[in-house]
């Protein structure tokens, strides 16, 4: 199991040795003062969640690693990858933790670097850490995985395949079986989007780096991580199912590159390898009879014309600025709400605020009303009545039938009004608060009983504040 505890004690380790290389480095005191610094204690738990119940040396060792990755995010290394200057501290910050989809183009490129440990040690262990990153956080969304394969990424995921690092290699071959599997079993392409990546996908298999590195590690004559040999195994027959022509269609003549280096290691995986589950070697002898009459492979799903069409669409880039948006709000909230029913509540504020921030291009203002919602209760939780009811205000400007904003304002203004120098005024517009929330539900218990609370408290403060105001006309001026 690749999520066993032997697994966790491997990242773990390589996370922890990550954070000793980078103890030397000066304290990032800008990364105190960044945009992301609350939120990414959001992602923190997140990624702590999945070792709960190791060994507490190994978590630890995790989040050290993390905490050095969010303070030193390797900005020049990263300008590298794109050809450019350093970027700068939140960019890189953004990337790695929080990242747009047209950033999952740095991962595909950074995975298909070629970093000799000699010459390239920095790029490498750049590289090793956003492999970790995105194996434990990003492939659980969507919409990063999809564009991440658009940019190349499985492509990418073969080139890491190669790398002498056996936890690399595991996480790779198990990105590739999960991002492949679903993709393998479409039986026809519905959009151009759909149909490029279906065409990424046999740039993957027809790929000699493919059949190269699978073979390798077929080579070896022992387990190199859990399950080597039956995972390549199972997907080298899968590539080949794929790849058969389909009924009725022209193939295209060859086999792909460097097939027989993977023929060759599959025969000796069988006469001398580890021993192969009943099931696997099965497998492996149908593969192997398959490859030895030098199969054809189908014609690539989306050419010429139309690839040209659909990666203008898809690269277009207002439109990828606008999908950025849209998938920022999202993430952004839906990471605000997990950390709020984790009682993090200065990190769920500032998810919350993110989004309306990085999301305002695609922001419908319904849901930048809820949003807004969510905030203002973010802040009444903290203790920050006057902030929460701008935020609820701020809600009910975008959306006035926002119950729960209503009723949050009313709730903030009621706080707000037991220490400020002007209470009655606050009380007051808590009772019209809570009124407009009654017209909206007047069945909801808790509204009504809200209501009920502000109008006492306004009446209480209109009987203390009458004397003094006559006491104020008898004054001198």
């Amino acid at each position: 199991d690749l999520n066993s505890n032997s697994q966790h004690l491997r990242f773990g380790a390589m996370a922890s040795g990550y954070a000793q290389e980078e103890a030397a480095r000066a304290p990032a005191a800008a990364a105190e003062a960044s945009r992301w610094r609350q939120v990414f204690e959001a992602v923190m738990r997140r990624i702590l969640h999945d070792y709960q119940g190791t060994d507490a040396e190994v978590r630890n060792g995790m989040e050290k690693g993390m905490r050095s990755l969010f303070e030193k995010p390797y900005e020049a290394e990263l300008g590298k990858v794109l050809n450019s200057d350093p970027l700068p501290l939140e960019d890189a910050q953004r990337i790695i933790f929080f990242p747009r989809l047209s950033d999952t183009k740095v991962y595909a490129k950074a995975f298909s670097m070629k970093t000799p440990e000699k010459t390239a040690r920095r790029e490498q262990v750049m590289k090793f850490k956003l492999m970790s990153v995105f194996y434990t956080l990003h492939r659980l969304d969507g919409g990063l995985v999809d564009r991440f394969m658009h940019f190349g990424g499985l492509q990418s995921l073969v080139d890491l395949l190669g790398e002498e690092h056996r936890v690399i290699q595991s996480q790779a071959i198990e990105l590739l079986t999960e991002f492949l599997s679903p993709q393998m079993q479409l039986q026809a392409t519905m959009s151009s989007r759909q149909a490029h990546i279906q065409h990424q996908v046999y740039l993957c298999l027809k790929s000699g780096a493919f059949w190269r590195n699978l073979g390798a590690i077929l080579e070896e004559s022992g387990e190199v991580f859990p399950r080597s040999h039956a995972s390549c195994i199972r997907l080298l027959g899968a590539a080949i199912g794929w790849l058969r022509p389909e009924p009725g269609t022209v193939p295209e003549a060859g086999a792909p590159p460097d097939m027989g280096v993977a023929l060759d290691a599959l025969k000796r995986c069988l006469e001398q390898g580890p021993g192969l589950a009943p099931d696997v070697r099965g497998a492996a002898e149908e593969i192997l009879e398959e490859l030895q009459e030098a199969p054809t492979l189908r014609a690539d799903p989306l050419r010429g014309q139309e690839l040209k069409e659909a990666e203008e669409a898809l690269f277009d880039a207002e439109a990828q600025t606008e999908e950025d948006s849209a998938h920022a709000w999202q993430a952004l909230r839906k990471l605000g709400n997990e950390a709020f029913g984790a009682g993090l509540v200065w990190p769920a504020e500032a998810a919350y605020r993110l989004a309306l921030e990085d999301g305002a291009a695609a922001l419908p203002e319904a849901e930048a009303s809820l949003i807004s919602s969510n905030r203002a209760l973010s802040l009444l939780k903290a203790g920050h009545p006057a902030e929460a009811a701008e935020a609820a205000a701020e809600a009910l400007a975008r959306d006035p039938r926002n119950v729960k904003a209503a009723y949050r304002r009313a709730q903030a203004l009621l706080e707000q009004s037991t220490s400020s120098s002007s209470p009655l005024s606050l009380a007051r517009e808590a009772v019209v608060a809570a009124e407009a929330a009654a017209k909206l539900d007047s069945k909801d218990a808790k509204i009504i009983e809200m209501l009920d609370k502000a109008k006492k408290r306004a009446e209480e403060l209109a009987v203390t504040a009458a004397p003094q105001e006559a006491e104020g006309l008898e004054d001198m001026d």
